[in-house]
Order: C-alpha cells, then structure tokens, then sequence
C-alpha cells in the first residue's frame, strides 16, 4: 500500500512540476514579446525623427524655410505638436515622435522622444543638427497648433510661387503646400489660363474655426494672389456649376413640355380634351438611359385633372432622359389653345 502512495504523490509531483515549466515558459514569453513590442516603439520613435531631418533640410535646400514646410517635414501619425524658433538666420524645431505597437491581449509598447532639430537654411547644403532632449523640453501645447490664417497665406503665396517656376501651374495645382495640415482646399477651377483655389485655413473666425480664402496662381507673368472670402465664397464654383446643370435642366424639361403643350393644342381642335388625348400628348419618348434609340412611350404621367365646360387643367410629369418635374397645362377648350406653368415646388398631389 505505501508503494502505491508513494506512485501517486510521484505522479502529482510530475504534474506540478510540468504546469511549473509551462507558466514559467509562457511569462518568459511575455516578456520576450513585451521587451521586442518596445524596441520597435523605439525604431519607430527614431525613424520618425530622422526622416523629419531629412525633409527638414530638402525643405530647407532653397535657401528658405517656411512653418508650412516645416509642419510637413516633421508631420507623422504620432506627432503631437512642435514649436518653432527663429534666430539669427537659424530655425529651431522642437517636436515629439510617439512609437505604438499594439498587441493582442498582451505584448504592447508605447514610447516617445522629445527631439529638437537646428537647421541653417542659409548654408548650401542646409545643415540640420538633431539632438533628442529630455522630455519637460516638449512641455509646449501638443495637439493641433494651428497659425493665424493670414500668415498661413502668405506662406502658401511663397511656396505656389516657387511651384508655378518650377513647372506651371500645373505644378500650382498639385504642389505639396496643399498637404499642410490646417489647410482644406474646397473647389479648384482653371480661368484664363490660371489656377483659382478656393481653401479653408484652420485657427479663423468662421465656420468652424476656419477661413476662406482664395488663391490665384498664374504662369504669366507668373503671379501669386491670395484674398480673404465669406465662407459662401469657398462654394462658388460649385454654386456656378449647379446654376448651369439647373440651366441645362430646365431646358431640356421646356422642349418636352412645349412639344406636351403643341400636342394637347392639337386634341382640342375638336373643343374638347379627353383623358386619352391627354396620354397621347404626354407620351414622349423615352431613351435607354445610355444616349440609345427610344424604346418605348411611358404612360399614366397624369397627376391629377380639373375639368370644367370650358377648360381642362392637368397636372402632369414631364420626363426628358435627364430630368422629370411636374407641369400644369391648362386647355381652354373655347378657344383652343393651352398654357403651360412650371410648378416651382413640385407635384402637389
């Protein structure tokens, strides 16, 4: 009987001994997994930082370093804010890089750097000394810093000029100034051979926290406009361009109801309009929806009818392959002849 005790407490000695090896194991590989979780947050800290260097003095190669190009070069996912100093011919940027790596359950990592770049723009190649600092360096307001619209301008002034030297505008309409944050274009259009953009600059007065400007870059002689709209000012293309399709709209639906209103002028030179002359009259043709051959009339377009011993008033859809709206024709049975009336708020029945 002992021995058969003793078998047993081995055999729970093994077990225990086996669950001890695989916890052990499975917190070793935690902390495997969390200790490689934060040194790619590290990497990515790094690389962030030492491509802004890199942007920072391609930026500053021109001999010229504005804020906007500067908020591109050290623009990243997990920026959070930068200060800008100048003096004396040199720019100093302050910046924060945050590294993220998530994991599943466990094996996650989070860090960040404060990192200051001193670029000399005036100096060909532009020299860019990046030092990582303590982080009481980056106690600046983080988030979203946005300058005064006005000075965002007439940096944008700047760089589109450089752009339209470059390569035109073409090279206006597509130029990396667009990319800035706090800068939302609205609508582009090009006029007499120049780019007009219409664009909402953060940190203003108007609708929510925004400005509307108007941007005019042109080739010849190569200038650069910038003014200050009303916020209905960044949707006046796109206002002009709904007046012309409503334009185009209403015209195509006035050649159907004058062929409706000839037709039902025709009926009544009998003295009388019956619901059956009526379809006929609005049975126009109706496409394919591609451009095609008509293939088939529509019918039951009557809304609604009036009749009295001297007028029938109906009110009608009239479908063209572009547009529908409702009309009223009006038929004076006595002298024959019929009027017609765009109805401004649609069918009322």
């Amino acid at each position: 009987m002992a021995r058969r005790g003793g078998c047993l407490i081995n055999g729970c000695l093994g077990v225990l001994v086996l669950a001890l090896v695989l916890v052990v194991g499975v917190m070793v590989s935690f902390w495997n997994t969390g200790r490689e979780a934060r040194a790619e947050a590290r990497d990515q800290v790094t690389v962030s930082a030492e491509g802004a260097r890199g942007r920072l003095a391609k930026a500053a190669a021109d001999g010229v370093l504005l804020d906007t190009e500067i908020q591109r070069a050290v623009r990243d996912l997990g920026k959070a804010g930068e200060a800008i100093e100048r003096r004396a011919g040199r720019v100093t940027v302050t910046a924060r890089f945050v590294g993220q790596v998530n994991g599943i359950l466990v094996g996650g990592a989070h860090d960040d750097g404060c990192y200051r770049f001193r670029i000399g723009p005036a100096v060909y190649p532009p020299s860019v000394d990046v030092r990582e600092l303590p982080d009481r360096a980056c106690s600046f307001r983080s988030g979203k810093f946005y300058r005064e619209p006005a000075a965002v301008a007439d940096d944008i002034v700047i760089e589109l000029r450089t752009a339209l030297a470059e390569g035109g505008v073409e090279s206006a309409r597509t130029a990396d100034v667009w990319k800035t944050m706090g800068v939302k274009v609205q609508e582009t259009e090009f006029r007499g051979g120049q780019l007009v953009a219409h664009v909402w600059l953060s940190g203003g007065t108007g609708p929510q926290g925004e400005d509307c400007y108007e941007f005019r870059a042109k080739a010849k002689p190569g200038a650069v406009s910038a003014k200050k709209l009303k916020p209905d000012g960044c949707y006046r293309f796109q206002r002009e361009r709904d007046a012309q399709a409503e334009r185009i709209r209403r015209a195509e639906l006035e050649t159907g109801a004058r062929t409706i209103e000839r037709r039902m002028e025709a009926a009544t030179a009998d003295g009388r309009l019956t619901d059956a002359e009526m379809q006929l009259a609005l049975a126009l043709p109706r496409t394919d929806g591609t451009g095609g051959e008509a293939i088939g009339e529509p019918v039951d377009r009557l809304e609604h009818v009036e009749r009295s011993p001297t007028e029938v008033v109906a009110v009608a859809r009239v479908e063209t392959g572009g547009a529908m709206w409702c009309y009223e024709f009006r038929a004076r049975l006595t002298t024959e002849s019929v009027t017609r009336r765009y109805l401004e708020k649609g069918c009322p029945f």
